[in-house]
């Protein structure tokens, strides 16, 4: 899934980052190679809008908030309007139960559910010559070179989204900076209650359904990019903490186009699954705070978008906007 659209756009960098929410690497960021001396101009902490929109009931709201899953120490803080859906909240929903995915269970499932087993092997599933380059890129790389040692047993879902991940953790962003886990971690501390939209079992077998052909073809492109990542993500993230949709939306949908079955797999179609949640959320008494892949919220078929074509009045959360409300609360 590359990262998340523009990451899709220049490569698939960003649907790593903004769709499926599991971590596919245990690494210590610390230890990443320096990110491109290219610096994208940074979005000063009182100018961060981030991406939140609310759903407002008759006594309660409904809060859904983009995220990008892996985060770099300089993006925080982030806008104080994620802070302030999280307080106004009871309850917090993911896009996979973050309780599990943390738990020792949860990463024995995981590690089973991502390699080959009885035999099988990832070089019998991709060309030698998408192996050779693979293995190239991973000794090139410090993280990656852990990567490699498991290799063969890796199937390729998994080492598709590792490129960009592995990118991510080259510019030093971690899976704990990251939305999920800072709001996880809230929610725990707090004893709010937090669930996800989808089980661990789905999100590891989304790539399950594509062809060797495909994936390698995914694979292919994604290491022909991977040079224009540094920079794409720092794109990304800047972007995001301005809160500019046409922006993230250009770089989410570019390429995402030209492949409607990985737009379908990872985006559209999640996106659709999930709506039935959503709305019994709307339909309920609970404030509830929805923290999903950035991606799944922004342009057409977004969650969003779904939303609105179904009657509900979405309303985008500014700064502006929170201000008058605590205002008006005062």
């Amino acid at each position: 899934m590359n990262c998340s659209a523009r990451f899709f756009s220049t490569g698939l960098a960003a649907v790593a980052l903004l769709t499926p929410s599991f971590p596919l690497l245990a690494q210590d960021a610390e230890d990443a190679d320096t990110a491109t001396k290219k610096k994208v101009k940074m979005v000063a902490p009182e100018d961060r809008v981030g991406c939140v929109w609310k759903i407002q009931g008759e006594d309660h709201t409904i809060f859904l908030a983009g995220s990008i899953h892996m985060l770099r120490q300089q993006d925080h803080p982030v806008s104080p309007l994620y802070d302030q859906a999280y307080e106004a909240s009871d309850e917090i929903v993911f896009e996979v139960d973050v309780a599990e995915m943390t738990s020792l269970e949860g990463a024995k499932k995981m590690q089973v559910m991502s390699m080959y087993t009885d035999g099988d092997s990832l070089d019998k599933h991709l060309s030698p010559k998408a192996m050779k380059r693979l293995r190239t890129y991973l000794d090139g790389h410090a993280m990656g070179k852990m990567i490699a040692m498991g290799l063969p047993r890796l199937k390729p879902g998994l080492v598709f989204l590792s490129i960009s991940q592995l990118e991510a953790v080259r510019m030093k962003a971690k899976p704990e900076l990251g939305l999920e886990l800072t709001y996880f971690a809230k929610a725990k501390q707090d004893g709010k209650p937090s669930s996800g939209l989808e089980t661990l079992e789905f999100q590891m077998t989304l790539f399950d359904g594509f062809s060797d052909e495909e994936v390698e073809t995914l694979i292919m492109k994604t290491l022909d990019e991977v040079d224009e990542m540094p920079k794409m993500i720092d794109e990304l993230i800047a972007h995001w903490h301005a809160g500019d949709l046409e922006e993230l939306d250009e770089l989410l949908s570019k390429d995402m186009e030209d492949d409607k079955k990985l737009r379908e797999v990872i985006l559209t179609g999640r996106n659709a699954n999930w709506i039935p949640a959503i709305e019994k959320a709307i339909k309920g008494q609970k404030n509830i705070l929805f923290i999903v892949g950035s991606a799944h919220l922004i342009g057409k078929d977004s969650v969003v978008d779904l939303l609105r074509k179904k009657g509900y009045k979405v309303e985008r959360v500014t700064r502006e906007s929170a201000e008058a409300e605590l205002k008006k609360a005062a």
